[in-house]
Protein backbone atom coordinates (compact mmCIF):
# COMPACT_ATOMS: atom_id res chain seq x y z
CA UNK A 1 0.00 0.00 0.00
CA UNK A 2 2.54 2.62 0.80
CA UNK A 3 4.57 2.05 -2.40
CA UNK A 4 1.52 2.49 -4.29
CA UNK A 5 0.25 5.32 -2.87
CA UNK A 6 3.97 7.21 -3.51
CA UNK A 7 3.35 5.69 -6.99
CA UNK A 8 -0.12 7.53 -7.14
CA UNK A 9 1.16 10.90 -5.96
CA UNK A 10 4.27 10.73 -8.36
CA UNK A 11 1.92 9.94 -11.12
CA UNK A 12 -0.47 12.93 -10.16
CA UNK A 13 2.70 15.27 -10.04
CA UNK A 14 3.83 13.92 -13.43
CA UNK A 15 0.31 14.26 -14.74
CA UNK A 16 -0.55 17.89 -14.00
CA UNK A 17 3.22 19.06 -13.39
CA UNK A 18 3.11 21.26 -17.10
CA UNK A 19 -0.47 22.57 -15.52
CA UNK A 20 0.80 23.90 -12.36
CA UNK A 21 1.66 27.48 -11.64
CA UNK A 22 5.47 28.57 -10.91
CA UNK A 23 4.64 28.73 -7.42
CA UNK A 24 2.01 26.44 -5.24
CA UNK A 25 1.06 26.69 -2.08
CA UNK A 26 3.17 24.47 0.80
CA UNK A 27 1.78 25.61 4.02
CA UNK A 28 -1.47 26.89 5.36
CA UNK A 29 -2.21 28.11 8.82
CA UNK A 30 -4.65 26.85 11.09
CA UNK A 31 -7.12 29.27 9.66
CA UNK A 32 -6.49 27.89 6.43
CA UNK A 33 -5.24 30.57 5.28
CA UNK A 34 -1.72 29.66 2.72
CA UNK A 35 1.28 31.32 4.49
CA UNK A 36 3.89 29.38 2.68
CA UNK A 37 4.78 29.11 -1.06
CA UNK A 38 7.80 26.78 -2.88
CA UNK A 39 8.24 26.55 -6.57
CA UNK A 40 6.19 23.69 -8.08
CA UNK A 41 9.87 21.81 -8.43
CA UNK A 42 10.62 22.16 -4.90
CA UNK A 43 6.89 21.19 -3.63
CA UNK A 44 7.14 17.90 -5.67
CA UNK A 45 10.67 17.13 -4.65
CA UNK A 46 9.65 18.28 -1.22
CA UNK A 47 6.42 15.93 -0.55
CA UNK A 48 7.08 13.01 -2.62
CA UNK A 49 11.12 13.13 -1.02
CA UNK A 50 8.84 12.86 2.69
CA UNK A 51 6.93 9.95 1.51
CA UNK A 52 10.14 8.26 -0.08
CA UNK A 53 11.93 8.81 3.24
CA UNK A 54 9.30 7.68 5.84
CA UNK A 55 9.13 4.51 3.40
CA UNK A 56 13.23 3.77 3.63
CA UNK A 57 12.75 4.75 7.39
CA UNK A 58 9.88 2.23 7.74
CA UNK A 59 11.32 -0.66 6.33
CA UNK A 60 15.08 -0.15 7.68
CA UNK A 61 14.78 1.01 10.64
CA UNK A 62 13.18 -1.82 12.23
CA UNK A 63 16.20 -3.74 11.37
CA UNK A 64 18.97 -1.93 13.25
CA UNK A 65 16.62 -1.45 16.01
CA UNK A 66 18.16 -3.07 19.63
CA UNK A 67 14.85 -4.68 20.36
CA UNK A 68 14.11 -5.33 17.02
CA UNK A 69 12.45 -8.83 17.79
CA UNK A 70 9.60 -6.85 19.34
CA UNK A 71 7.95 -6.31 15.98
CA UNK A 72 6.87 -9.40 14.98
CA UNK A 73 4.65 -8.76 17.82
CA UNK A 74 3.11 -5.73 16.80
CA UNK A 75 3.80 -5.88 12.98
CA UNK A 76 0.17 -5.46 12.06
CA UNK A 77 -0.19 -1.95 14.45
CA UNK A 78 3.49 -0.87 13.44
CA UNK A 79 1.44 -1.59 9.20
CA UNK A 80 -1.50 0.42 10.13
CA UNK A 81 0.03 2.79 11.83
CA UNK A 82 2.67 3.02 8.61
CA UNK A 83 0.08 3.32 6.40
CA UNK A 84 -2.01 6.05 8.11
CA UNK A 85 1.13 8.67 7.96
CA UNK A 86 1.05 8.01 4.15
CA UNK A 87 -2.45 8.40 3.96
CA UNK A 88 -1.72 11.85 5.16
CA UNK A 89 1.44 12.50 2.88
CA UNK A 90 -0.65 11.51 -0.03
CA UNK A 91 -3.55 13.98 0.90
CA UNK A 92 -1.13 16.66 1.01
CA UNK A 93 0.22 16.03 -2.08
CA UNK A 94 -3.21 15.68 -3.56
CA UNK A 95 -3.82 19.29 -1.88
CA UNK A 96 -0.84 21.00 -3.05
CA UNK A 97 -2.17 19.80 -6.66
CA UNK A 98 -5.40 20.54 -6.62
CA UNK A 99 -4.99 24.35 -4.64
CA UNK A 100 -2.47 24.84 -7.75
CA UNK A 101 -4.73 23.47 -10.14
CA UNK A 102 -7.26 26.55 -9.32
CA UNK A 103 -9.43 24.15 -6.64
CA UNK A 104 -10.55 26.15 -3.89
CA UNK A 105 -10.02 23.97 -0.87
CA UNK A 106 -11.61 24.66 2.42
CA UNK A 107 -8.55 23.80 4.04
CA UNK A 108 -10.05 25.40 7.31
CA UNK A 109 -12.51 22.53 7.31
CA UNK A 110 -10.15 19.78 5.62
CA UNK A 111 -7.10 19.78 8.04
CA UNK A 112 -8.86 19.26 11.18
CA UNK A 113 -10.49 16.11 9.16
CA UNK A 114 -7.50 15.18 8.10
CA UNK A 115 -5.60 15.71 11.32
CA UNK A 116 -8.35 14.46 14.15
CA UNK A 117 -8.68 10.93 11.72
CA UNK A 118 -4.90 10.57 11.74
CA UNK A 119 -4.70 11.27 15.68
CA UNK A 120 -7.63 8.87 16.19
CA UNK A 121 -6.00 6.15 14.05
CA UNK A 122 -2.85 6.39 15.66
CA UNK A 123 -4.25 6.27 19.41
CA UNK A 124 -6.49 2.95 18.48
CA UNK A 125 -3.17 1.37 17.87
CA UNK A 126 -0.83 2.68 19.85
CA UNK A 127 -1.25 1.29 22.94
CA UNK A 128 -0.37 -2.52 20.74
CA UNK A 129 3.15 -0.86 20.14
CA UNK A 130 6.17 -2.91 21.92
CA UNK A 131 9.08 -1.82 23.23
CA UNK A 132 11.49 0.00 20.48
CA UNK A 133 13.73 2.54 19.65
CA UNK A 134 11.73 4.33 16.71
CA UNK A 135 8.01 4.13 17.07
CA UNK A 136 5.95 4.95 20.03
CA UNK A 137 6.35 7.12 23.25
CA UNK A 138 9.82 6.72 23.53
CA UNK A 139 11.62 8.30 26.57
CA UNK A 140 13.90 7.19 28.79
CA UNK A 141 11.22 5.89 31.69
CA UNK A 142 9.59 3.76 28.96
CA UNK A 143 12.65 2.24 27.68
CA UNK A 144 13.76 1.81 31.25
CA UNK A 145 10.86 -0.48 31.94
CA UNK A 146 8.30 -2.54 29.82
CA UNK A 147 5.94 -2.19 32.44
CA UNK A 148 6.22 1.78 32.13
CA UNK A 149 5.91 1.50 28.37
CA UNK A 150 2.49 -0.43 28.47
CA UNK A 151 0.88 1.65 31.07
CA UNK A 152 2.09 4.97 29.49
CA UNK A 153 1.07 3.53 25.85
CA UNK A 154 -2.12 2.33 27.04
CA UNK A 155 -2.95 5.88 28.99
CA UNK A 156 -1.74 7.76 25.73
CA UNK A 157 -3.77 6.01 23.25
CA UNK A 158 -6.98 7.79 25.19
CA UNK A 159 -5.33 10.88 25.13
CA UNK A 160 -4.32 10.60 21.32
CA UNK A 161 -8.15 9.66 20.78
CA UNK A 162 -9.69 12.29 22.42
CA UNK A 163 -7.59 14.77 20.90
CA UNK A 164 -8.62 13.34 17.46
CA UNK A 165 -12.01 14.18 18.68
CA UNK A 166 -11.70 17.35 20.20
CA UNK A 167 -9.88 18.34 16.58
CA UNK A 168 -12.59 17.23 14.99
CA UNK A 169 -15.20 18.75 16.98
CA UNK A 170 -13.10 21.95 16.40
CA UNK A 171 -15.32 21.90 12.67
CA UNK A 172 -18.03 23.00 14.64
CA UNK A 173 -16.45 26.28 16.67
CA UNK A 174 -16.46 29.50 14.84
CA UNK A 175 -13.35 29.55 12.39
CA UNK A 176 -11.47 32.22 14.64
CA UNK A 177 -11.61 30.08 17.64
CA UNK A 178 -9.54 26.69 15.82
CA UNK A 179 -6.26 28.28 16.44
CA UNK A 180 -7.05 27.87 20.08
CA UNK A 181 -8.46 24.39 20.09
CA UNK A 182 -6.74 22.34 17.31
CA UNK A 183 -2.83 23.55 18.37
CA UNK A 184 -3.27 22.95 22.12
CA UNK A 185 -5.34 19.64 21.63
CA UNK A 186 -2.36 18.33 19.36
CA UNK A 187 0.65 19.90 21.44
CA UNK A 188 -1.21 18.95 24.59
CA UNK A 189 -1.46 15.47 24.24
CA UNK A 190 2.10 14.81 22.96
CA UNK A 191 3.04 16.25 26.30
CA UNK A 192 0.66 14.84 28.20
CA UNK A 193 1.81 11.24 27.11
CA UNK A 194 5.58 12.22 28.29
CA UNK A 195 4.29 13.73 31.08
CA UNK A 196 2.69 10.39 32.05
CA UNK A 197 5.49 8.14 31.14
CA UNK A 198 7.29 10.44 33.99
CA UNK A 199 4.19 9.64 36.37
CA UNK A 200 4.65 5.77 35.87
CA UNK A 201 8.17 5.66 36.51
CA UNK A 202 7.85 7.32 39.68
CA UNK A 203 4.98 5.77 41.07
CA UNK A 204 6.05 2.61 40.24
CA UNK A 205 9.40 3.20 41.64
CA UNK A 206 8.07 4.69 44.74
CA UNK A 207 5.85 1.90 44.98
CA UNK A 208 9.57 -0.80 44.78
CA UNK A 209 10.73 1.49 47.66
CA UNK A 210 8.10 0.80 49.85
CA UNK A 211 8.30 -2.79 49.51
Amino acid sequence: MKLLLILAAAALWLVFYSKLPAELPIHWNMKGEIDGYSTKLGAMLTNLGIMILLYLLFRFLPKIDPKKENYKSFSRSYSIINSSLFVFFFLINLMVILTGLGYDLSMNSLMPVILGGLFIVLGNYMQQVKPNYFVGIKTPWTLADENVWRQTHRFSSKVFVAAGIIVLLALLAPSEWRDFIILPSILGAALVSVGSSYYFFKKKKDFTSKM
